[in-house]
């Protein structure tokens, strides 16, 4: 009579339960990796890192990863970040090479280092070169966030191409109108109501050739090309004498 074999117990073994558990951990690992090499976008990364702090349990702040453009950020924070990328940069590019000797031992800085833009864009009517009362409230806030600094202030002038059809008799070229306003806006920052120390300002003209919306062929449309950017720079300012001036 053939002998009777015991039945093993119903069910997976305990082994298989914790090499599945562990695989299915494994999975979820590499998809989060492939979630994150395919997040392009700051907002779309944040809220990945919220839901992962929710699936783990953690509680709290700090969710938000702070950046150099955080409004948050005072004009002061963003100024030590940048000077912190400068230094990490200069320490990646440093050699023991000396390398080869010039003729002149002196260097000139020709372009200043990173620029915060601030304020957002002040615009300006069609054609026109004046500053509006919403403009200069915006130029009072941007002052009293760089009063008391000598960073180097950039004031970029912009035209939209619409206005080069009806230019006043005072512009003769786009150059001429996006110059106008940059200068105005210089005026009114070292004016003896805000009183910054016009030293500190560099001036660039750009006429029609960085326009924020294209293809729009009407005065209200190209409103947002009709401006002026205010940027403040990591640089200091030390040798200037006056305002400087160029054309981008």
């Amino acid at each position: 009579m053939a002998k009777k074999h015991k039945c093993p117990p119903a069910g997976a073994p305990d082994w298989m339960v914790t090499f599945s558990d562990m695989t299915t951990l494994l999975l979820c690992f590499f998809v989060l990796i492939i979630a994150f090499s395919e997040i392009k976008k700051e907002d779309e990364f944040q809220a990945v890192v919220e839901e992962v702090k929710k699936a783990f349990g953690m509680k709290g702040g700090g969710g938000r990863l702070p950046t150099n453009d955080d409004p948050e950020l005072t004009l002061i924070q963003r100024l030590e970040a940048l000077n912190l990328q400068r230094q990490k940069m200069e320490n990646e590019s440093n050699t023991e090479d000396p390398g080869i000797e010039g003729k002149e031992r002196e260097t000139t800085v020709i372009r200043p280092g990173m620029l915060i833009v601030l304020g957002g864009p002040i615009t300006f009517e069609h054609g026109s070169a004046n500053l509006t009362q919403k403009a200069k409230e915006q130029l009072d806030f941007i002052a009293t966030q760089t009063r008391g600094n000598n960073n180097l202030i950039e004031i970029a002038g912009h035209a939209a191409s619409m206005e080069s059809r009806d230019l006043p008799a005072r512009f003769t070229t786009l150059w001429d109108l996006s110059y106008a306003r940059a200068n105005a806006t210089l005026d009114y920052l070292t004016s003896d109501k805000v009183a910054l120390n016009p030293n500190r300002f560099r001036l660039i003209s750009n006429a029609d050739r960085e326009p924020v919306v294209r293809r729009l062929y009407s005065p209200d449309q190209q409103a947002p090309n009709r401006r002026v950017i205010v940027r403040v720079s990591e640089s200091i300012v030390r040798d200037y004498t006056q305002p400087i001036a160029l054309g981008h």
